[in-house]
């Protein structure tokens, strides 16, 4: 197997038969210029690696010396952002390069000079080719977000594909004509295309889906987040025109002959699949009509009671075995099949709105809501049917769009246009005299301002689940009940009981558009969304979509039936029902096998790593505003993910261990833009062996009235029970100090010192001595440190501390611009400074506390150019050693004495932002945490 990237490249030894690497046989060259391709061909009784360079230069390498065997220059001298081989010889190789320039060149290794095709055409830099696999045509993508197929026979371009939303990075042929595509693009999707068309569409990272290969149809893609998918290509359910539909055509006539025909206009104006094929429908002129789906053939049968008020139909959404048709009269019609089973007025408006549930067995629910807004729960059992209970309204103006009601009947959850939830608690009802149940909690806009359009009930072993979705393309799951005692405030909500309050469990974005539809399916919890007109039907668990369709997102009436062996689909579409089936299995199986999971396809700010003897687990924040929890291990896991920021997330402490009391949890502190701070408690069971873990917000404040301020940097001044001190450094040019109270779940402004009104404050840290004295250091964009002495806040009954008076510009000048890095640790007479620039060096300051009356700090020593580029980030290992990363990708381990560079290490995060490190002296091996397009460990 070869690999190669950036300027080096290895050939590895795999033994086929019990998957493992030959460590014997990994040898790592370097070449001098970037490598944009890589090939193995068999040359006389040796193999050679081939490889493409960044300047149109091809190199044939010994594969066991890993020496230059021949160099080959192309006779376009240009800078290739992309280029493939194709040839089972030296002297067969083909080499096609796609320039800066908008051209791919097709030469052959054997005549350079003698370019075979220039292939003109795209409109931006060519980022990939490609050839198929009998080397006749070759696919290009390019910035303009186009893929291109050209003929190599004739040098004609044969197709041009648009359907990306973003750059396009790279395409491959399943077949050889080139007829059938796979694309990833910037936009996080891989694309597949017959034809010219596109077939399918598989979100797989908000961003970037960078590559991706097939063999024998299997497809493999890696996405942005550092995600590795497996599937099948060929399998897609993306319905892209309503013509690949089954219509439903009305009859021309009454199907007996003798009635008047049906009139010329006349349409269906509601439906419901009663089973796998049979249709219910209701036509404009009020005909009660049956439809089977397989013979085509019509039957009318008697319309019920008031049926000619029709308002609305629903049917039992999962395998429609009841349906209800509410009526302008009040009404409300039961079928069973095909028959009208019962009739009963339970309102006395307008039925406005139905849902149909079915508990087990022959036991269903029905909640009807009409024009007033009265809300009627009716039970229907095999030979009976009563009104369970009337709803109360919380507020007069509240109109519902969503209900369920739970499987032990106990509990029945309403969903108002305005976001928020109602439940309502069925435990000691009577029914011979239907109550007037109230309210016995609310959730006000547990959706934002954002409709709740579904709610699902799911008895688990933790209690009574409330899976909910809303128009803002949010799941959002709760449970009903005591909520835990270290619960946060802000995931609670009381209810009027003790056991009838909602305490939120998790949350998570689906979808752009919004969430329409929650199924519980074969233990799978399936979301039905609308986004661009398009339907889709979602698996939760891995993200997969089973099957869209173009023209039903936003449909009023659609309806999914789940039968035992397949799926049938149907909506109605400019007043025409159309409907297809699939296989149920198949279906369930279209989704990505996941071989790797992904963490974050958003750039990370930030990053901390917990300290533990067992597992590597860090926290880090990004871009999206999400606060991630990852345990590091060969497959990264993401044991939790909550996004309460409404920006960027730039920068994280974490709170001693046991804190407050809480033996099992951590306390994290969070800030960034939007004056934003958050803490949040981190709940990890076993902390050495997490499995999966609990993160919950615990607190949060607003720094400043100007949400334009943006938080650069935090830290932990000093602890005292259960109340931190926190102090912040922000880009209005002041250090703000808080104090966070763990047991009140509470912030409070403490103090605010501004540092100059033209200066931002970049970093910040601190540092505890042990005589008890505290100090807060921070740096600012002209290179300046300055100094705070916080002893004076000992115990948490200090209310204010004069920041100003306390402040001491330490150290002027020390970087000739910005300090973007910046750690503090104790030593015999004070403290060491350890500061990083974006003028490339580091430097080490020793600072004197002891001496009178101020604080004196000498330079001990200055690396100029310890990197290549600015520095991101530092981290003390110890005493004696120092840690810093810089945007070259470069992570070095220093010795503070002198600076003494003692090892250096390229990472694969590109962009690095964050660093942090941390030694384990019981074991005697450290950890360095780096962030950045992606997180890596690195161990010492």
């Amino acid at each position: 197997m070869l690999v190669f990237g950036g300027k080096s490249w290895a050939a590895m030894e795999i033994n086929t038969n019990t998957m493992e690497l030959n460590s014997a046989s990994n040898h790592t060259y370097e070449i001098s210029d970037w490598i944009k391709a890589g090939h193995l061909v068999r040359a006389k009784d040796s193999w050679k690696v081939v490889l493409t360079t960044a300047h149109n230069c091809v190199l044939v390498m010994s594969l066991e010396t890993g020496s230059c065997e021949q160099k080959v220059t192309g006779a376009e001298q240009c800078v290739l952002y992309a280029a493939a081989l194709w040839g089972d010889s030296i002297g067969d190789l083909v080499v096609a390069a796609g320039t800066v320039f908008n051209t791919v060149l097709v030469w052959r290794l054997n005549t350079p000079s003698n370019v075979l095709w220039r292939l003109q055409g795209h409109e931006g830099v060519v980022f990939g080719v490609s050839f198929c696999r009998n080397g006749k045509a070759l696919t290009s993508v390019s910035d303009d977000r186009s893929v291109r197929v050209w003929n190599l026979e004739s040098g004609r371009i044969e197709r041009v594909l648009y359907g990306h939303r973003a750059r396009v990075w790279k395409c491959v042929a399943v077949n050889e004509s080139a007829s059938w595509l796979i694309s990833c693009s910037e936009d996080g999707t891989c694309r597949e295309w017959r034809d010219g068309d596109t077939v399918d569409v598989r979100p797989q990272s908000s961003k970037n889906v960078w590559t991706v290969d097939v063999r024998a149809g299997m497809v493999v893609s890696a996405g942005g987040d550092g995600s590795l998918w497996l599937w099948q290509a060929g399998t897609s359910r993306r319905i892209e025109s309503v013509d690949e539909l089954q219509p439903v055509q009305l009859p021309v006539c009454k199907p007996d002959q003798s009635s008047p025909a049906l009139r010329p206009s006349e349409n269906v104006r509601g439906f419901a699949l009663v089973d796998a094929q049979t249709a219910v429908v209701i036509t404009k002129s009020d005909h009660f009509m049956v439809h089977d789906l397989a013979q085509r053939t019509w039957r009318e049968v008697d319309g019920p009671c008031g049926l000619q008020g029709y308002a609305m139909v629903a049917a039992e959404p999962v395998d429609g075995s009841l349906v209800a048709i509410g009526c302008r009269n009040g009404a409300v019609t039961l079928l069973r099949g095909t028959c009208t089973w019962a009739a009963a007025r339970l309102h006395n408006a307008s039925v406005r709105w139905l849902c149909v549930s079915r508990r087990v067995g022959s036991l269903y629910d029905i909640v009807s809501v009409d024009d007033s807004g009265d809300v009627v729960w009716s039970i229907v059992s095999d030979n009976s049917w009563r009104v369970a209970a009337r709803l109360q309204r919380a507020s007069p103006g509240t109109r519902v769009s969503a209900a369920a009601v739970s499987s032990d009947g106990l509990w029945v959850a309403l969903g108002s246009a305005r976001g928020s939830l109602y439940i309502y608690s069925a435990q000691n009802i009577a029914f011979d005299e239907p109550p007037m149940l109230p309210v016995a909690c609310v959730w006000p806009q547990a959706h934002g301002s954002y409709s709740v359009s579904t709610l699902l009930f799911d008895m688990s072993e933790s209690g009574t689940v409330l899976h909910s979705g809303g128009r803002d393309g949010w799941r959002r799951t709760f449970c009903i009940g005591e909520p835990p005692v270290d619960a946060a405030a802000a995931d609670i909500r009381r209810g009027n009981q003790i056991d009838a309050s909602l305490y939120r469990i998790s949350a998570a974005s689906v979808t752009p558009g919004w969430v329409e539809r929650l199924y519980k399916c074969c233990g799978r919890l399936l979301a039905v969304t609308f986004f661009c007109k398009r339907l889709a039907l979602a698996d939760m668990v891995s993200g997969s979509v089973l099957f869209s369709c173009i023209d039903a997102g936003g449909s009023r009436q659609w309806q999914l039936l789940f039968a035992s062996s397949f799926l049938r689909f149907a909506f109605v579409n400019r007043n025409q029902l159309l409907t297809t089936q699939f296989d149920l299995q198949q279906l369930l199986n279209t989704g990505a096998q996941v071989l790797a999971t992904g963490v974050s396809s958003i750039d990370l700010r930030c990053v901390q790593l917990l300290q533990s003897d067992q597992c590597s687990v860090v926290v880090v924040g990004g871009e999206d505003g999400y606060l991630r929890v990852v345990e590091c291990k060969k497959n990264p896991q993401v044991l939790a993910a909550v996004k309460r920021h409404r920006s960027v997330i730039r920068c994280i402490q974490v709170l001693p261990p046991a804190f407050a009391g809480f033996e099992n949890s951590r306390f994290v502190l969070t800030a960034g833009a939007g004056s934003e701070m958050r803490c949040w408690k981190l709940d990890t069971g076993a902390f050495d062996t997490p499995s999966k873990a609990v993160l919950v917000e615990w607190a949060s404040a607003l720094l400043s009235q100007d949400t334009d301020m943006r938080v650069m940097d935090i830290c932990v001044a000093r602890c005292h029970d259960s109340v931190a001190y926190v102090a912040a450094a922000c880009s209005d040019a002041s250090v703000a100090l808080w104090r966070v109270d763990v047991a009140r779940q509470q912030f409070f402004c403490v103090s605010r010192s501004a540092v100059a009104p033209t200066r931002c404050v970049l970093s910040i840290g601190s540092v505890q001595l042990s005589g008890g004295r505290a100090f807060v250091l921070a740096g600012t964009t002209d290179g300046s440190i300055y100094l705070w002495e916080l002893t004076d806040v000992a115990t948490p009954v200090s209310a204010t501390v004069d920041l100003d008076a306390q402040m001491k510009l330490l150290v002027p000048h020390v970087h000739q611009s910005g300090v973007n890095a910046l750690c503090v640790q104790a030593q015999a007479n004070g403290l060491v400074v350890a500061s990083g620039g974006d003028d490339c060096s580091i430097s080490i300051t020793s600072i004197n506390t002891e001496s009178s009356p101020n604080p004196t700090a000498q330079l001990v020593c200055k690396k100029n150019l310890a990197h290549a580029s600015a520095i991101q980030g530092l981290s003390f290992v110890d005493a004696n050693r120092l840690c810093s990363v810089a945007t070259d990708q470069r992570v070095a381990l220093w010795k503070c004495d002198g600076l003494e560079l003692l090892k250096m290490e390229v990472t694969q995060v590109a962009d690095p932002s964050a660093l942090n490190a941390h030694y384990n002296g019981k074991c005697c091996q450290g950890q360095v945490a780096v962030a950045g397009m992606g997180l890596q460990i690195f161990s010492f």
